[in-house]
């Protein structure tokens, strides 16, 4: 995952649907202090951090990108309001892959099949994944509460 953090004011958002879990945008606009547009296409964002992504918004806004989507995971607005949430849903699919592989290879091996070399890579890969989702959660949460000042 990569991470960015933008200061600035929203300029639009245009929801496309929301659930429980989730908000989806198909855009979001926001304007720098240097005056340039910082155009978010197809964003998914927590619903706690929805709510704060009214036009005329000013504050700074983390974004991140993931393999398969990008989103906004945290907010600090002007006039100090805060919310953090950055999904977790790819740290646990590679956690169960990891478990699910290494599984289905301590089983073979057991009882004596052939060695799955599929269950071992996607054992391996998903501890990786796993390793790799968590560091960058920690990463995120470490930068957001760095900037606990910014007001």
């Amino acid at each position: 995952m990569s991470f960015e953090v933008i200061d600035g004011t929203i300029e639009g958002a245009a929801l496309k649907r929301a659930t429980a879990k989730v908000a989806l945008y198909d855009r979001i606009v926001i304007r720098t202090a240097d005056g340039s547009e910082r155009p978010l296409e197809k964003v998914a964002v927590s619903p706690s951090l929805s709510g704060m992504l009214e036009p005329g918004t000013l504050g700074r806004f983390y974004g991140y990108k993931a393999i398969d989507h990008r989103g906004l995971y945290a907010a600090r607005t002007q006039d100090g309001r805060s919310a953090f949430a950055i999904p977790t849903s790819n740290e646990k699919l590679m956690l169960m892959m990891a478990i699910v592989g290494l599984g289905g290879f301590a089983v073979m091996l057991v009882f004596g099949s052939k060695i799955g070399l599929l269950s071992l890579i996607l054992g391996v890969l998903g501890v990786i994944g796993s390793i790799r989702y968590r560091r960058d959660r920690v990463e995120a949460q470490a930068r957001y509460d760095a900037d606990v000042g910014y007001a």
